[in-house]
C-alpha cells in the first residue's frame, strides 16, 4: 500500500514516530519540513497514494501547511481525486468537518480526531491502524479503525454512503442467488463475490456502529 504522509514541521508536534512506524509497514512518501500546497499537489499528481495522511495541526477550516498556509477541504478532495486515493487519516485535532467533507467529494473513507489530541499519545492509533493494513488486509480499513480506536470518542471513521449503499445493492444480489441451482459462477466469479461480501460486511458493520454512536 502507497502512503503519502504530509508533516510539515510545527514547533509543537513531534510527528517523527508516527512517520518512521508508516514508513517501516508500507512503501511511503513523506512531505516534512517546509511543506506547501504546491507539494502536496505536485507529489499526488506524480504518484497514485491509496491513503493520504495528515500530521499536523488542523480544524474545521482545514489543514495548517508551513508558514500559517491553510490546505482547505476541497484542497484535500482534489488532491484525493487526482490519483483515486482510497482514504484519509486525518491524524490532526478537531477534523470531523473535514472528514465529513471528503468522503462525499472522492475518498471513501477518511479518520478524524474530533478533540484536541495530546502529542505524545496521537501516533498510537495511527501506528495500530496501519500494521493492521499490510500482509493482505489493505482494504479492510474498518478491521484497522477498530484496531486503532479505543472507542472513547478521540477519533472517528468517515464513510462514503454511496459506497455503503453499493456494497448493499451487491449483498443483496448475492442473496438472491439460489442455493440449489446449478453452480453457474466461475472460480475467479466466485472469488471476487466473496471478497465484496466480505468488504461489506466490515463497511456495513462500521456504518452501523458510527449510526450508533460506537465510533
Amino acid at each position: 500500500m502507497r502512503v503519502l504522509v504530509i508533516a510539515p514541521d510545527q514547533g509543537s508536534i513531534n510527528a517523527v514516530p508516527e512517520v518512521r512506524r508508516i514508513q517501516s509497514l508500507h512503501h511511503t512518501s513523506t512531505l516534512n519540513g517546509t511543506v506547501t500546497a504546491e507539494d502536496i499537489y505536485s507529489a499526488a499528481s506524480a504518484t497514485a497514494f491509496d491513503v493520504l495522511h495528515f500530521a499536523t495541526h488542523g480544524g474545521p477550516d482545514g489543514i495548517a501547511l508551513s508558514g500559517g498556509a491553510i490546505f482547505t477541504a476541497e484542497d484535500i478532495a482534489q488532491v484525493a481525486r487526482l490519483r483515486e486515493s482510497q482514504g484519509v487519516f486525518f491524524n490532526a485535532c478537531n477534523t470531523g468537518k473535514l472528514a465529513a467533507y471528503a468522503v462525499r467529494h472522492g475518498p471513501r473513507w477518511a479518520i478524524s480526531s474530533e478533540v484536541e489530541l495530546l502529542d505524545f499519545d496521537a501516533w498510537k492509533p495511527a501506528a495500530a491502524f496501519y500494521s493492521h493494513l499490510r500482509n493482505g488486509n489493505s482494504k479492510d480499513f474498518v478491521g484497522a479503525y477498530l484496531l486503532g480506536d479505543s472507542g472513547d470518542g478521540d477519533f472517528a471513521l468517515h464513510i462514503d454512503p454511496l459506497y455503503v449503499r453499493e456494497l448493499q445493492r451487491s449483498a443483496a444480489i448475492a442473496t438472491t442467488l439460489p442455493h440449489t441451482a446449478t453452480p453457474t459462477l466461475t472460480r475467479r466469479e466466485a472469488m471476487l463475490w466473496g471478497v465484496g461480501l466480505l468488504v461489506a460486511s466490515g463497511a456495513l458493520t462500521g456504518a452501523i456502529l458510527a449510526m450508533t454512536g460506537g465510533f
